[in-house]
């Protein structure tokens, strides 16, 4: 680092636990949530940052309605030492080795539900590991709250349907598959497999209720825009989809894994999708500074061995 341009005291003997305040600050823009995350008191950070403006004679953080936004010099200042205390704290991380024999630990996982329905049938890490336990909770509707969860470690990995952007986390394509069109087996309009563009639009949809850059989960996946479509139900759920395409004369598009896996229970038959679709991708993120840690690099692979394959 360039201490003369960083800092106008390079003589004096400095504390590099500032700078991990520093950026847990900056990358939250909230003394709060960087508390939290140090698991410190607000007043720790705060006089931790004041020293830290003491010692590079420069404003870190100017205030704004909602918190606090950081100045050019504080981007500065991030931009030239992150990397490197990531570096250090990845050592350390690195450093203690995780046994899932003989410790005791539980994780926690977001995924989203197709990703959850595929581990629920095929994760039994109890009956290998009696001491680890890996709890799978649903994706939060908010996209921002899924990766602030992840950023503050209430949550050990995110299983999503798009890679992150931020060089914060890092991400990792575990599965990809097609959508299919699904109906009653008893539907009156619709036989043999086939499903043209003028018939999928004719008929009545069970929709599913959650919404990625501004577009359903249909719209997001499909090249071309959609018109409106009649709408029959709404659901937050994939599986919540299926009794009411089963018990009415809807359609409905799901991942073709849901398909296979419950297609019979509900008495479904199945019909390529007649629009040219993007997949439907599962990635694994967590946070680059976990990269190194043994228990995460651990859950990593078993979500590797339970979803990348098949």
């Amino acid at each position: 680092m360039d201490t003369n341009k960083l800092g106008n005291k390079p003589n004096k003997k400095f504390d590099l636990n500032l700078l991990r305040v520093f950026i847990s600050t900056y990358e939250t823009e909230s003394v709060t949530k960087s508390a939290e995350q140090l698991d410190l008191t607000q007043s720790a950070v705060s006089n931790a940052l004041s020293r830290l403006k003491e010692q590079v004679g420069y404003e870190l953080f100017s205030r704004t309605g909602r918190g606090i936004k950081p100045t050019r010099y504080a981007k500065e200042l991030y931009d030239q030492t992150h990397e490197q205390i990531m570096s250090i704290e990845k050592v350390i991380q690195g450093m203690a080795e995780f046994n899932p024999e003989q410790t005791q630990r539980s994780f926690v996982v977001y995924c989203h539900e197709a990703a959850m329905l595929r581990l629920q049938k095929r994760l039994r890490i109890g009956d290998i590991y009696p001491n680890i336990e890996i709890i799978l909770k649903e994706l939060p509707h908010k996209d921002a709250r899924i990766y602030e969860d992840l950023h503050m470690e209430k949550v050990d990995l995110v299983i999503d349907v798009s890679p992150s952007d931020s060089k914060v986390f890092q991400s990792e394509l575990l599965h990809s598959e097609g959508l299919i069109c699904v109906a009653s087996r008893t539907h009156p309009r619709l036989h043999q497999g086939i499903l043209d563009k003028a018939s999928y639009m004719a008929e009545s949809h069970v929709l599913l209720n959650i919404r990625r850059h501004n577009l359903t989960f249909v719209d997001w996946l499909v090249n071309d825009v959609l018109p409106p479509r009649k709408v029959f139900s709404q659901h937050s759920s994939l599986l919540g989809m299926l009794p009411s395409v089963s018990n009415s004369q809807a359609i409905a598009v799901i991942p073709q894994s849901v398909a296979d896996q419950y297609g019979d229970i509900f008495q479904l038959q199945t019909f390529p999708f007649p629009f040219e679709t993007k997949t439907f991708d599962s990635y694994m993120v967590w946070p680059t500074k976990m990269s190194h840690n043994s228990a995460i690099s651990w859950l990593r692979q078993q979500m590797i061995n339970h979803l990348k394959v098949g």
